[in-house]
């Protein structure tokens, strides 16, 4: 399995794809830590928090980051020699699974870096309580649990689907217009157990509406496992070609 780890990582080294949307993630935090910070004029906890958490909605480019890796085998034809080296269709799976959500805590380090580097200075003259060690601690580790969740979500995703544009246009589809419905139609505690609401409670976001961080991870994790296994039964049972 280590190898087919390795494999996989490698092919994300050799091609630009994985740089185009860690350049995106990053991109997507400054933007929201300076808006936040600048014009949000954050004063309460929850708000600093908010300002801070780079996880969660931010994490959107690695679902897609996922999708589209996942996806690249049958859009490039190339599953079939990937089998040749590698038989086992769902070893495969978990072998990408795991190298994209490694690469995935990777870019969440770096969004880490970027909303400490820049958001850290720009609250400290901020009125209002400030953020504790524990704070500090749930954003930081929520953060880059998520973008590695994120991007092993995305890549179940990916494989239950197979086509690349149906897999990028359905996730953004869910993110942006049926989990905003789902969130009116259900209860207030269904409603908590969402994929998004988890991803952002798991992110750092904090309220009434959201789970508590603990469960929120398992839930996210639980939403992602669930799809990658999805994914693999669906592909085994798929021609290669």
């Amino acid at each position: 399995m280590s190898a087919l780890v390795r494999g996989e990582l490698i092919k994300l080294r050799s091609t630009r794809t994985a740089f185009g949307f860690a350049a995106a993630a990053l991109l997507l935090v400054l933007a929201s830590v300076l808006v936040s910070i600048l014009a949000g004029d954050p004063h309460s906890i929850e708000d600093k928090r908010s300002a801070l958490a780079f996880g969660g909605p931010l994490s959107i480019p690695l679902l897609v980051f996922g999708a589209v890796g996942a996806t690249g085998e049958y859009r490039h034809r190339t599953l079939a020699p990937a089998l040749l080296v590698a038989p086992g269709r769902p070893r495969l799976v978990l072998a990408r699974t795991l190298a994209y959500a490694a690469t995935g805590v990777v870019i969440g380090l770096a969004m880490l870096v970027l909303t400490f580097a820049i958001g850290l200075p720009l609250l400290s003259g901020a009125d209002g309580p400030s953020l504790g060690g524990g704070d500090y601690a749930r954003l930081a580790v929520g953060g880059v649990l998520s973008a590695g969740l994120s991007s092993a979500l995305g890549v179940g995703v990916g494989t239950l689907v197979r086509n690349q544009v149906g897999a990028v246009v359905g996730l953004l589809i869910y993110v942006f217009l049926i989990e905003p419905l789902i969130l009116v139609l259900l209860s207030d505690t269904a409603s908590k157990y969402t994929v998004g609401q988890a991803q952002t409670a798991l992110g750092g976001g904090s309220g009434s509406d959201l789970l508590p961080w603990g469960l929120a991870l398992l839930v996210f994790a639980g939403w992602s496992a669930a799809l990658v296994a999805a994914g693999g039964l669906v592909d085994a049972r798929r021609d290669v070609v």
